[in-house]
């Protein structure tokens, strides 16, 4: 019965309509106190007008902060890494252009984008316009009350 009603049930009817978000322009000291303080682990980054931009989470300061190993190779996940240490600001620590929902979407389907992609929380979008927030927490609260 649960798997049933997670593939009719709508991820507006799960998510968070009003997530807490971040300015790329933030600084990282700013988003660190902000994230500190708040229950989610993630925020999802947007520019002046809703548009979402990208996402921040806990992972992606941890691993600014990480002392990197010694790498014989130079790939693009380096790059970024040492990117991302070298940031002064939440748009330069951002994942850009991050994987999202949408509304419409059931659950089923935003449980299975964020497995196949590893995700943990997942910007709900209307277009480019932020409109909420998902995380597996959301999915699986519901199926604790569905079950």
């Amino acid at each position: 019965m649960p798997k049933k009603l997670l593939m009719k049930m709508k991820v507006k009817d799960v998510m968070n309509p009003r997530p807490r978000s971040i300015s790329p322009e933030a600084s990282i000291d700013d988003m660190i106190e902000r994230l500190r303080q708040q229950i989610e682990d993630c925020f999802p980054v947007v520019d002046k007008g809703g548009k979402l931009v990208g996402i921040i989470t806990e992972s992606d300061i941890l691993g600014a902060l990480q002392t990197p190993a010694r790498q014989a190779t130079v790939g693009g996940a380096m790059v970024r890494n040492v990117m991302k240490r070298m940031a002064s600001n939440v748009g330069e620590m951002m994942t850009k252009y991050p994987i999202t929902a949408t509304p419409e979407m059931t659950i089923q389907e935003t449980l299975d984008v964020m497995v196949a992609h590893k995700l943990r929380h997942l910007p709900v979008v209307k277009g480019e316009k932020l409109v909420g927030l998902i995380c597996i927490r959301d999915i699986l609260n519901i199926y604790h009350l569905v079950r």
